[in-house]
C-alpha cells in the first residue's frame, strides 16, 4: 500500500512532496495500491485530526493549493489544465464521458482529450472490453493495452505494456 504519509516523507506538507515529484517510482510502486477518496466534499471530514492526512490511508480529492492535495479530480478540465496539473506531479483523475452524452452521440472528443491529457486515472462507462449494443462509443488504448506510458510525463525509455 502506498500512504500518505509515504509520500510526504520529510516534506512539511503532502502537496509540497508531490510538487517535488516525491511519489515511489513505478519499481516501488509496483504490486502495491492506493486507496482514493472520490469525493470531495467529504474530504475534510476525513482530515479531521489528520492534518494533511498524517496517519490517514486514503488520499483526499483536494484541491490543488491545499496540503493534503496530492490526488485531484478534473473531470470537466481541458487538456492543458489536466496536463499542467499532472506535470507538477499531482495524481488526476478525468472522465472520458459522462450521462451517456458521447456514446449517444458518438462523440470522441472528451476521451481524447483525457486519453492525450496525461491524466492517470480514467473513468468511464463504456469500456472497450464490454462493447455497447446500443453505441459504437468505447474507451480503450491501442491495441487492447492495459497501461501505457504517460504522453506528458513518461521517461523516454518507456515502453508500453501489452495485455
Amino acid at each position: 500500500m502506498i500512504t500518505p504519509d509515504q509520500v510526504r516523507g520529510k516534506h512539511t506538507t503532502l502537496e509540497a512532496a508531490v510538487l517535488h515529484n516525491a511519489w515511489p517510482t513505478l519499481a516501488a510502486a509496483r504490486g502495491k495500491v492506493v486507496f482514493l477518496m472520490d469525493q470531495r466534499p467529504v474530504g475534510p471530514v476525513y482530515l479531521e485530526g489528520h492534518p494533511g492526512l498524517r496517519g490517514r490511508v486514503i488520499f483526499t480529492n483536494a484541491e490543488p493549493g491545499q496540503p493534503d492535495c496530492a490526488f485531484t479530480e478534473e473531470n470537466d478540465g481541458s487538456q492543458e489544465e489536466i496536463t499542467a496539473l499532472v506535470r507538477k506531479g499531482y495524481l488526476v483523475r478525468t472522465r472520458t464521458d459522462a450521462d451517456t452524452k458521447q456514446a449517444r452521440t458518438n462523440d470522441t472528443t472528451r476521451r481524447d482529450i483525457a486519453l492525450a491529457s496525461g491524466a492517470q486515472i480514467l473513468s468511464t462507462d463504456y469500456p472497450q472490453s464490454e462493447p455497447s449494443q446500443w453505441t459504437p462509443y468505447s474507451v480503450g488504448l491501442p491495441g487492447g493495452a492495459v497501461a501505457r506510458c504517460n504522453p506528458v510525463n513518461g521517461p523516454p525509455s518507456c515502453s508500453h505494456i501489452a495485455e
